[in-house]
């Protein structure tokens, strides 16, 4: 049996992407640079909290999508 697809999630926040990769069979791993008013354990795949600006591609190599929705603090 292969294993499910990983993805990653960046700037994951409450998870909406992650819901929907999940219900499409991926693996999810989302990174975020602070935890959300969910806490950790309702975060619905492996939560990594994380500056974007220090990630490294190695992270990554195993991913067959990345997906990333930064904030836009302006609107």
């Amino acid at each position: 049996m292969n294993a499910a697809p990983l993805a990653i999630d960046l700037f994951c926040g409450l998870g909406g992407w992650t819901e929907g990769l999940l219900a499409e069979g991926y693996r999810v791993v989302g990174f975020d640079i602070e935890r959300h008013a969910y806490g950790d354990a309702k975060y619905p795949a492996q939560l990594v909290l994380q500056d974007v600006l220090t990630i490294h591609g190695s992270q990554f190599k195993d991913a067959a999508l990345i997906v990333a929705s930064p904030p836009c603090q302006a609107y």
